[in-house]
């Protein structure tokens, strides 16, 4: 049996959130106090009516009647500030973010039309849907082919569903997948079970939900689509943010769960039980929570909590935090290729955590080398330098630097009497190039070189290969 559906009008999950707090242009108009009262009447009525939670309910119903009374939104006209006020005090009476009161007549309009058993979307949703490409903002392989996907929403399936499909295909082929939920609001439940799935064997019992207008509980299980393909098997990391929310919330909480998927960033926002949107006039509608949910293993939820991450670490870090485990994961797993995976997974974790550099040893870096190359120090940093191009160098310890935009090598710089005497090339493989210092070189009579290659590179033939470098770029900076 499917669980009760969340938050049925995809198009209210879809609006930036300035559009929910505000009516449209030409219908921003005043909300004055008889307005007021009407409304959060109306709101009372419909959250004792429908809220899962008859105790908050009533919880609320005191909050905004001793509120009204008290002239406390008289004030506040403006459609932005009356609904902000209000919304505040209805989430704190009940501890419950899902429950708020929006301003849109096309909303109110489309719910109607649902009641009444019409809704098909108007060609200007519709447009909209394909302007913002269903909300699927990248999909693509990342450094040891990590797969990434950043979903900013889970749009009804009738409309994304082949495109979800397809971005999923992509994935299958990646060695491990990053799913990037940070900007996630949530959406349709079918939508978020349809990605969930591809995770999970058929069949995988993920919890239940209790509906208060019906009385029933529903088992929530797996079900995958008969063409979804075997089920994904590699390592899958899960970005979160405080943004996070609802339905997204659901994908992180049950993968995490089941023990399938680590969860990175910053708790998330603590929206669990789906709800439905309910018309209060011809402007207002307020969204309330219907149905209680339960995860499987745990037996609760994330409501008033958020999802608590395995890793913490800030949003803005966080694709780079699960590019380093995802490599040092594939590293563990791929003798064959463990040195490069290895030596990836430590740049991203270097980047994470810049170490300060020893003093005086940006200095000693400065100068010339062979082949046309220059370190120079710009800005309080090493930038590297090599014909029309730049890249930057970050310290990461042992005398090794990370270069900007570079996974594939580092340089070093061996120290020879207060000075670097070589540039060091430290590539993947555990292989290197060495360009002499031009200051060096003209204190030496003779240095017997290998021959420079056209590319710029040495010549490797004396060089010891675990692989093959022909398809790395050639290196310019």
């Amino acid at each position: 049996m499917r669980p009760a559906k969340l938050l049925p009008l995809a198009f209210l999950l879809l609006l930036p959130r300035p559009a929910l707090e505000a009516a449209p242009e030409g219908q921003a108009g005043a909300v004055p106090a008889e307005v007021q009262r009407g409304v959060i009447k109306r709101a009372i009525e419909l959250v004792q009516e429908n809220y899962v939670f008859p105790n908050k309910a009533e919880a609320v119903a005191k909050e905004l009647r001793k509120n009204l009374e008290a002239g406390k939104y008289a004030s506040l006209q403006r459609p932005d500030e009356f609904l902000e006020s209000v919304n505040r005090d209805m989430q704190a009476a009940a501890g419950d973010k899902h429950l708020r009161i929006g301003n849109n007549p096309r909303i109110v309009d489309q719910l109607r039309r649902e009641a009444a058993g019409g809704g098909e979307p108007s060609p200007e949703y519709l447009k909209m849907l394909h302007g913002q490409n269903f909300r699927l903002r990248r999909v693509e392989a990342l450094d040891g082919n990590v797969g990434y996907f950043k979903l900013d929403n889970f749009v009804e399936m009738r409309f994304m569903g082949a495109a979800l499909a397809g971005a999923m295909e992509f994935l299958r082929r990646t060695s491990a997948v990053i799913l990037d939920l940070t900007d996630n609001g949530g959406g349709h439940a079918e939508t978020s079970r349809f990605l969930t799935s591809y995770f999970l064997p058929d069949g995988t019992v993920t919890g239940e939900s209790w509906n208060r207008k019906t009385g029933r509980t529903e088992i929530s299980r797996i079900e995958r689509a008969p063409d979804a393909g075997p089920v994904f098997e590699m390592p899958l990391f899960i970005l979160v943010s405080e943004r996070t929310a609802s339905a997204a919330e659901g994908v992180a909480y049950t993968l995490q769960q089941l023990k399938r998927a680590v969860i990175v960033g910053r708790a998330t926002k603590g929206m669990a039980n789906p709800g439905e949107q309910f018309p209060i006039d011809d402007r207002f509608f307020i969204t309330v929570p219907t149905t209680l949910i339960k995860n499987a293993v745990s037996g609760t939820n994330w409501e008033g909590t958020g999802v608590a991450p395995e890793i913490v670490i800030a949003p803005e870090k966080a694709l780079t935090k699960a590019m380093a485990e995802a490599l040092a994961a594939l590293a563990r797993t791929n003798p064959v290729d463990s040195a490069r995976l290895s030596f990836l997974a430590a740049g991203y974790e270097a980047e994470l955590a810049p170490r300060e550099a020893p003093t005086g040893l940006l200095e000693q870096c400065v100068g010339e080398y062979e082949g046309g190359r220059r370190i120079a120090l710009e800005c309080g940093g090493l930038v590297f330098r090599y014909g029309d191009l730049a890249r930057n160098l970050t310290f990461m310890g042992d005398g090794v630097f990370l270069v900007e935009g570079r996974k594939d090598y580092r340089l070093s710089f061996p120290i020879e009497a207060g000075k670097a005497a070589a540039l060091e090339v430290l590539w993947y493989d555990g292989t290197s190039d060495r360009f002499i210092s031009i200051s060096r070189a003209a204190r030496i009579e003779h240095v017997p070189n290998r021959p420079h290659r056209e590319d710029g590179r040495r010549d490797r033939a004396s060089k010891p290969m675990t692989q093959k470098k022909e398809s790395l770029p050639a290196l310019a900076a």
